[in-house]
């Protein structure tokens, strides 16, 4: 199977968009004249390609593995139960940490706001959704679930063209629950499987299903072309999230139509460069921002804990704050998500020399 190293790259910073995005680090600075709060909101803005990135990363991948191999309904489950695994060891470790915050913040250890806490656990909305205390982050992962099964299953059927094309349609009725609420409000979170990551799962599987002559068509645009377009869709994408949101007083911001082409344009120049940053640090980080990804609200909040503890939340306020919390945020997740892996590697090591001896 074709290497395309230029994902890994693309993954680094789709990965540090949304450890953006969580980190609000801007959000309480004030400058002179310069708004923290509207800096945090419009370079969110920008980071918005980041998890259609990575619905896009995965779909591709998966498309490229299942096509390759001799057995594909084989890796599909292997694929599948390694994503739900993870999805319930973090989703439990997140459920022990906030009901841990809420003994210590409330004084019991069973009172009507941990009954509240572990009542909300308890919906089927995880199943979808997941929840919304500090594992919000995690709806990312059953929303790959559903939409990877889908695309398998058209796949097997011959009619990934078919699903592509449905689930366009599903994606530009979901912009109703977000910025276009105007148009037709849907009283549900469009931030799901079906009308967000099913899609851009399904255009990542398309092309890697179809890679070499995506990989052709990508490569016969020039890199200015690239440089230009790119630049300019992000800008197109700022502007319709001011008309949406503050003219058609949209109801959430999660995605956006300018989305499409610019997450599009950005996997193409990736396709077109496939060696991009081969060998590096940024790609090696590439490669492992699972980590990153299920470990960064923990590290968040932490911080946060810890800034009020010693009495620094001012620090917010500070300029300097906005500009080194992220990469801090960033860096300590991966490194500490590959001190947990190295420290199941050795007890696993140490499992597998006691059964030889």
């Amino acid at each position: 199977m074709k290497r395309f190293h230029s994902i890994d790259l693309g993954k680094f910073f789709a990965m540090l968009g949304i450890v953006f995005i969580h980190a609000r680090a801007f959000e309480a600075v004030q400058v002179g004249e310069v708004d923290g709060s509207q800096l945090d909101t419009v370079l969110k803005v920008f980071a918005r390609f980041s998890v259609p990135l990575f619905f896009m990363a995965s779909g591709f991948l998966f498309s490229m593995k299942t096509n390759s191999g001799k057995r594909p309904y084989h890796y599909f489950l292997s694929y599948i139960k390694k994503i739900v695994l993870l999805y319930i060891s973090w989703f439990l470790i997140y459920a022990l940490y906030d009901y841990g915050k809420i003994v210590w913040q409330s004084g019991g250890l069973i009172n009507q706001q941990t009954h509240e806490y572990i009542s909300s656990l308890l919906t089927s909305e995880v199943f979808v959704y997941g929840v919304s205390h500090t594992q919000y982050h995690l709806w990312f992962l059953p929303a790959l679930i559903w939409a990877t099964a889908i695309v398998f299953c058209f796949q097997r059927l011959q009619a990934a063209g078919v699903l592509l094309t449905a689930s366009f349609f599903l994606h530009l009725l979901g912009l109703t629950g977000q910025g276009y609420s105007q148009l037709y409000e849907i009283h549900f979170n469009t931030r799901d499987p079906f009308f967000f990551g099913l899609y851009y799962v399904s255009l990542g599987s398309f092309i890697g299903m179809n890679y070499q002559k995506s990989e052709e068509l990508a490569s016969r645009i020039s890199g200015p072309i690239y440089a230009v377009v790119i630049p300019a869709l992000f800008f197109m994408q700022l502007v319709e999230r001011n008309w949406t949101m503050e003219q058609l007083d949209g109801s959430n911001e999660e995605y956006f139509f300018f989305t499409i082409p610019l997450s599009l344009t950005i996997f193409a120049a990736l396709l077109k460069y496939r060696n991009l940053g081969k060998g590096t640090f940024y790609n090696k980080i590439g490669k492992n921002t699972i980590g990153i990804f299920v470990i960064h609200p923990l590290v968040i909040s932490l911080s946060h804990l810890a800034l009020k503890a010693l009495g620094l939340q001012w620090w917010k306020q500070h300029l300097l704050y906005g500009i080194l919390f992220v990469p801090f945020v960033y860096f300590s997740s991966y490194f500490l998500y590959q001190w947990l892996q190295s420290g199941k590697t050795i007890h696993w090591e140490e499992k597998q020399s006691l059964k030889k001896s």
